[in-house]
């Protein structure tokens, strides 16, 4: 039964906040920002928030930092996919850009989180 009300808490906190952070986007220029809020932030504020409530704050900072590590790695991945997919095309260019992820993210998993 606990499962079942996180699972609703989850849904109903993660529909609203997309939904007030679609809102949002409509109101930015450019549109094509509209859907980077409509998604992550919300997501990320709503799973923090159960976090929050079923396991405690000494988790939440974990999944925070576990957070933030992702977000610089994928900076990392975008800027090297950039300039790769424009030097190598879509596929290969692609292929660089997860390469780079994976190596930002193992590289900062293994300095700032272990």
């Amino acid at each position: 039964m606990e499962a079942l009300l996180v699972l609703a808490v989850k849904a109903i906190a993660g529909g609203t906040l997309v939904a007030v952070f679609a809102l949002l986007g409509e109101r930015l220029r450019p549109q094509s920002l509209a859907g980077i809020l409509a998604a992550a932030p919300s997501i990320a504020i709503a799973s923090l928030g159960v976090v929050l409530v079923t396991k405690g704050s000494s988790q939440v900072v974990d999944n925070t930092e576990g957070m933030l590590v992702g977000a610089a790695a994928m900076t990392i991945a975008a800027l090297v996919a950039v300039d790769a997919v424009r030097r190598f095309r879509a596929l290969r260019g692609s292929l660089v850009g997860i390469g780079a992820w994976l190596a930002a993210a193992g590289a900062l998993y293994g300095v700032i989180l272990r």
